[in-house]
């Protein structure tokens, strides 16, 4: 019961192989019914000691070909696999998808890579058809022809030739096969009788064949373009099934962009029948780019089928190189050492959006043929959808982002229009009682006990109150976006000076060397920015100073920051020096600089403190602009 199971589940089970195997099932249909119809016959009926001699013999060599024949039929592959491919007769499997298998029908033979060889099985069928179709007229009348009692059997050479090789083939192999008729009667075969051939004898056995040839031709013709008509719906279902389950899950993992990544491409490779699909992105500034070969950086996304042997080691790098920067696709084809002519096809199918290459997908199978228009369109359609989904999740982030800078914007202009306001008045008032108090002092000796505590009150009072103002328009700066518009960061670092100046009552100086070709970008500016800041807001509170200088310049592949005061320092011997790619170190005093430190190493830089050798401490900061740039591009 179970091996009549696993039996049945060997049988093609979908109507086009079905319908590819059709000669397979006529042709061996037909030999073995006539092979069963001339034992019957030779069995059956009186003869002579020495024809029957004769027909045991071609009874036999009959069945030894019919057998050979059976297993050279490609519908025993399907039941016969592992027994084949111990005789050589059977290829061996391979990952072939439903889209990638042979569209034309089966011939009644299989077929080899070699033509000529498939030409020579052919005409040894023919041949071996053809004598025992002439030594089979000895028990026949006529003894020629229509007369053998083999002529049925051998007319199956000339049905394999023409549905093999459609209405040529097969009316050749008529031609071949009626030599043998007129053979016959030239020249009757040992045994026969002596008979004088007739106009209905000689038109029953020539013409047969012939007629047989041109149906079987035809025949095949309308079973191939059937074939490729389902062929063609089958892989049109196929495709919008896919593109449908491709579209699901774009709608589902419309909001994690990494998530949709993979799983799109894990979709896409299954609806494309791939073994391995790779999704090819580079981004900078949120902007595609085309860009030289080696500074191409790729974000890729496979996945692939695990096939040991099957496929070589990645090397796409330099054809998604070729592809983004031609904008054309690319289609390749690499011979494997096969001797069926296995290869590995590949296809890099560029995704457009005005113009410019914004993604590369990239699709590879061990397949005996390059890939071609169908899958170029699937993968076209595909990254189309995908790229729409992730500009949109581009543009909501955006619009996150937008709204978020729109709200602290407005937080910043009500700190600045509120609280800024009022603490700067208060500090305008502090500073005036303290003057007051002052001048009061100084005028009476006898009030002067009495308001010099007043005086020092009030001075401190007016300090506080411009460290809160400070404070206040450092939250300020914080929550406004920096390095935009039309402002570059000399000019908004000597706005931050001026400011801080006017506050805090030091003298700045602030010194720029940059290039005006190549200004820094938006993270480094950012960065600089909120180094001077904090280093001003520590040298305001802690340094007691009364002066800070701020160089800023551009070396041929870095940027050096420069901070310097006059005050009291940091209470360590010697200078320290603290570089990106230590972890573990702490700077002195707190998060301050803890936090440039951060923000430095982030960029892959530097960060040294030192005293100068008279009074103060000096910040210098080290960033490479290459480091820098591809921090900025990822």
């Amino acid at each position: 019961m179970s091996q009549q199971k696993i039996t049945l589940q060997a049988l093609p089970g979908s109507t086009l192989r079905r319908l590819r195997n059709t000669p397979s099932y006529f042709f061996l249909i037909w030999r073995w019914s006539m092979w069963f119809y001339a034992l019957v016959v030779i069995l059956g009926t009186n003869f002579t000691p020495f024809q029957k001699h004769i027909g045991y013999i071609l009874l036999t060599v009959t069945l030894l070909q019919t057998l050979i024949v059976t297993l050279y039929t490609p519908i025993l592959h399907l039941f016969l696999p592992k027994f084949l491919h111990i005789f050589h007769l059977s290829r061996p499997r391979r990952h072939i998808s439903p889209e990638d298998e042979p569209v034309d029908i089966f011939t009644p033979l299989s077929q080899t890579r070699n033509a000529s060889w498939d030409v020579i099985v052919y005409s040894v069928d023919l041949l071996i058809c053809g004598i025992v179709m002439y030594y089979g007229g000895t028990f026949g009348d006529p003894p020629f022809g229509a007369g053998s009692v083999f002529y049925r059997y051998g007319i199956s050479s000339v049905f394999a030739a023409g549905l093999a090789y459609r209405a040529r083939g097969g009316l050749a192999a008529a031609l071949g096969y009626d030599l043998f008729v007129l053979l016959g009667m030239v020249l009757p075969p040992p045994g026969a009788e002596h008979h004088i051939p007739n106009i209905i004898d000689i038109a029953g056995s020539l013409v047969d064949a012939p007629v047989i040839a041109l149906l079987t031709g035809y025949v095949a013709t309308l079973l191939s373009n059937y074939a490729q008509s389902k062929r063609r719906e089958q892989d049109t279902a196929r495709r919008q099934q896919a593109l449908v389950r491709v579209s699901e899950t774009l709608m589902r993992g419309a909001t994690d962009k990494e998530h949709l990544l993979q799983k799109s491409v894990a979709q896409i490779r299954q609806g494309g029948h791939f073994q391995r699909l790779t999704l090819a992105l580079e981004y900078i500034d949120d902007e595609p780019a085309l860009i030289a070969p080696t500074e191409l950086s790729l974000s890729l996304y496979y996945i692939e089928d695990e096939i040991p042997g099957e496929l070589p080691s990645r090397r796409s790098e330099q054809f998604f190189q070729q592809v983004f920067r031609s904008g054309h696709y690319h289609v390749a084809f690499e011979p494997l050492r096969d001797p069926h002519g296995y290869g590995l096809a590949r296809l890099y199918v560029p995704i457009l959006k005005d113009g410019r290459v914004h993604m590369v997908m990239g699709a590879e199978s061990v397949r005996q043929t390059p890939f071609n228009e169908r899958q170029e369109k699937f993968l076209t359609i595909s990254g189309t959808y995908l790229l729409v989904v992730l500009d949109n999740i581009h543009l909501t982030e955006r619009m996150i982002e937008l709204a978020a800078i729109a709200e602290r914007g407005r937080i910043a202009r009500e700190i600045h229009d509120g609280i800024a306001q009022l603490i700067y008045m208060l500090s305008l008032n502090a500073e005036a009682c303290a003057a007051q108090a002052q001048r009061i002092a100084e005028a009476s000796e006898e009030d002067a006990e009495l308001l010099l505590p007043l005086a020092q009150r009030l001075d401190a009072l007016v300090t506080l109150s411009k460290q809160a103002l400070w404070e206040t328009r450092t939250y300020m700066f914080n929550l406004k976006p920096l390095v935009s518009g039309t402002m570059t960061l000399p000019q908004m670092l000597a706005s931050q000076l001026r400011e801080f100046a006017a506050i805090s009552g030091l003298h700045t100086r602030l010194e720029t060397h940059l290039h005006d070709e190549a200004q820094p970008g938006e993270q480094v500016g950012t960065a600089i920015f909120r180094i001077v800041q904090e280093a001003l807001t520590n040298t305001y509170k802690h340094a007691s100073a009364s002066e800070v200088q701020v160089i800023l310049e551009q070396q041929a592949s870095s940027i050096e920051l420069t901070i310097c005061d006059n005050g009291r320092g940091l209470p360590i011997p010697v200078s320290v020096e603290y570089h990106h790619a230590t972890t573990d170190q702490r700077l002195y005093s707190g998060r301050g600089l803890q936090g440039m430190r951060e923000r430095v190493h982030e960029l892959g830089g530097t960060i040294e403190i030192a005293h100068q050798p008279t009074s103060g401490l000096c910040l210098r900061i080290h960033i490479p602009l290459t480091k820098s740039i591809a921090s900025e591009r990822s």
